[in-house]
């Protein structure tokens, strides 16, 4: 089976964190279209350090949530749930460490931590931050925890030189990787 077939026509919501691995989100966006999905993008303020909306809003051909978005007034809906209704599919790419704790936690801190916490379809989160801290204990509780949540597909950096020039693990994994995640979500 081809990713094409899976994909096409999925909804797909993908969110963005403050992680330099953010930088990749576009390449993610711009592959889920060209697989046919259909894709809609949150931003956390950190990640618009490193990324800007308006690249994910051109090659997803939708509007870039961020925080500020959460209570407009013109949604019939509030927005967090809305965005989770619609999903059939969150990919959270990167995942920083910040995200993970409000996720773990059931914090409904910003946008993208309330449409967690709204979200009934599957959930991937793939993990990105600095060695020291993806190896820090707190970070190890809340991933642990992650892990038993049926909802969720946990996707553990992988090893090799991180941004800040130290070796270990805290890459966000291959691409590839959360495609083929994203596909297999799919066969459930």
């Amino acid at each position: 089976m081809n990713i094409q077939s899976s994909l096409s026509g999925k909804k797909i919501l993908v969110a963005v964190t403050g992680s330099i691995a953010a930088v990749k989100a576009p390449i993610l966006v711009s592959r889920l279209i060209k697989a046919g999905a259909e894709v809609k993008c949150v931003v956390t303020p950190s990640s618009t350090k490193f990324i800007l909306p308006l690249s994910l809003s051109t090659l997803s051909r939708n509007k870039c949530y961020q925080d500020q978005d959460q209570w407009e007034s013109y949604q019939a809906k509030p927005l967090h749930i809305a965005l989770a209704e619609w999903a059939d599919l969150i990919i959270v790419a990167p995942m920083s460490a910040t995200s993970l704790s409000k996720f773990s936690s059931g914090s409904a801190d910003g946008l993208l931590a309330s449409i967690l916490l709204a979200a009934q379809s599957q959930i991937i989160v793939a993990a990105a931050m600095n060695t020291s801290m993806w190896s820090h204990q707190s970070v190890k509780n809340n991933w642990n925890y992650m892990k038993t949540i049926e909802q969720v597909i946990c996707l553990e950096p992988s090893e090799g030189l991180l941004a800040c020039d130290r070796f270990g693990e805290g890459k966000m994994v291959n691409l590839d990787i959360i495609e083929l995640a994203s596909e297999s979500a799919f066969c459930f």
